[in-house]
This record gives C-alpha cells, structure tokens and sequence, in this order.
C-alpha cells in the first residue's frame, strides 16, 4: 500500500471490517509460511517468550529460512515486517503501543513479509522469506478467532540483516505471480506436496484465501459471497469449503515467500480479498481485489 492510504481516514470503519474478514478467513484458510528447508539456505532461529521476543545477533540477510518459536502458553499471532526506506524503529517503536490506533502510520513505515495466525502455544513453524538487507521488525500478540482484541499488547523485536549471505533461490513447483489484480500461475497443478513461490508483483498487498467450492457452485458464486463477505452481507455459510493448510497471509509489494502446500485432486478457487486501497484513496466505492478480477480456478490433477 502506498502513502495515498492517508486520504481514505474518513472510510475507516470500513477498513476495520475489512480487517475483521481479512482475520477470519486468514486464519481458516491459511496455515501461513509453513515451507521446507532447502539446502544451502541459512537459518535463523527466532524464540518468543512471556516476556519479549529474541532474535539471533548475527541475522543472515537474503533468502532465509527462519525457525518461529513459540514458548508462551497462548497460541499467539506472529508476523514481519520490513522497515520502509527513510523510516527508523525509533519512529515505529512507540507505535506499538497501540497498533490498531497507529494503523496507518505503521503501513507507511513498515513492509509486510508474511505472519502466522495463529502459531500455536509450544509450537513452531518454518517460513522461507527474501529478507535481502535492512531493518526488520518482528512482533507477537494474543490471537484472536475474530476481530483483533481491543487494546491488546505486542510484543516486539527489532533486528538488522547486514550482510547478503542467503543467495541460493529454492526451487518452486508453483510459482505464484499476485498483481494488481490477477494471480499469475499455472492452470493446472498435480496433486501431494508442492513448494509455492509467492511474489508481490503490484503496487498493493496481496494475500491468498484458497477454497474448495461446494458441488454445482460457480466461479461467479464465488465471487458474489466474497464480495459479500466483504461487505459483511453474507447471510448463511459461504457455497465453498476453505482449505486447510492452504493459502497465504499478506505481504506487501515487492515481498517474496516459500510455503508447502499438499492438495487432494480436484477443483479450487484462489483469492484475494483485500480491499483496493488506491481506488478508495481516490474516492471510489471500496471493493475487493477478487471483484476486481483476483480470482481464479485451479485444477488440482493425479
């Protein structure tokens, strides 16, 4: 999202039901940036506590597989984010302290690289992440099943990768192109485990809901309850079953990420459900990326 987001503080309401959807259907559909080690990519190890977050001194930068940790004895929402040209963790770490109140100004400084929703109490998860160099931020709150928790606390970490160490690209099944607004991927794709590469190619942020419709349902029915959704006017259960293990959280502009999927054969339906920012920052009606042609049929083969 780009600094014209300012313009639509009027509209917010709006975005805040938005960003209830977007937490439903991100954590049901998504088991985010869980991905495989591949050889010769460096590791990182990031361990979250009750009572602050750590993170290895010697940070490797580029193509990083990092280890996410989670000690506290709640199941937690963990995310990364990239400081933004121009901007310093002195700006953003008293932002932290009300993240919902400081929304805007927190998207105008940071980057999203992807989040858990959630990753387990006593759990950890794998994510393979472009981390190139610079100052990135790591943080940690309570997970919410809805609407993020009013007043909730963050914990944070912030870190720098200094040095290009990462330079070896995984090798993708699934290469997975998100622009403003079409998914850039294979029709077809076989069915068992396979490694997806995610790059945001747009000038927005982008995300992955991964859907299973329900039998004689359309691409058109689809699109009709994501809208609707959207709007909070879906009445009854959307005609499609989300899919487990399946999608991916958002990342902005520029940001690249590894996940393993493994699909059953059959038909699904990829989308975006995100609202366009540019458009409402110029005064048009808000809609979802996926009404504006973020959609698309994959067909899963033996």
């Amino acid at each position: 999202m780009n600094a014209s987001f300012r313009s639509v503080q009027s509209r917010l309401p709006w975005w805040l039901a938005g960003l209830l959807l977007l937490t439903l259907l991100s954590i049901s559909a998504c088991q985010p940036l869980q991905a495989p080690v591949a050889p010769a990519i460096p590791e990182a190890r990031i361990e979250i506590n009750a009572d602050g977050i750590v993170v290895p001194a010697d940070f490797p930068g580029g193509i990083v597989s990092v280890t996410f940790k989670n000690n506290d004895s709640r199941d937690l929402d963990v995310g990364m984010e990239r400081l933004r040209e121009g901007h310093t963790i002195a700006e953003v770490t008293p932002l932290m302290n009300d993240v919902m109140a400081n929304f805007e100004a927190l998207d105008e400084a940071t980057s999203d690289m992807g989040s858990m929703n959630p990753l387990p109490a006593g759990g950890e998860q794998q994510a393979i992440m472009d981390f190139r160099t610079g100052e990135f931020l790591v943080y940690a709150t309570e997970h919410s099943e809805g609407a993020p928790i009013p007043g909730a606390s963050y914990l944070f970490s912030s870190f720098a990768a200094k040095e290009l160490v990462g330079t070896v690209e995984p090798k993708a099944d699934v290469v997975v192109g998100m622009q403003d607004f079409a998914y850039v991927m294979p029709d077809e794709i076989k069915a068992g485990e396979q490694l997806w590469e995610f790059k945001n190619e747009g000038d927005q942020f982008h995300m992955m809901m991964l859907m299973k419709p329900n039998p004689g349902v359309t691409l058109d029915d689809v699109k009709a309850a994501v809208a609707a959704m959207s709007n909070g006017e879906l009445a009854g259960p959307p005609p499609f079953e989300m899919v487990p293990d399946g999608g991916l959280a958002p990342i902005s502009e520029g940001e690249r990420v590894w996940v393993k999927f493994s699909l059953d054969p059959g038909e699904y339906v990829a989308a975006c459900p995100l609202p366009d920012m540019e458009a409402m920052a110029a005064g048009e009606p808000p809609q979802s990326h996926a009404a504006e042609g973020m959609l698309k049929t994959i067909s899963v083969v033996e």
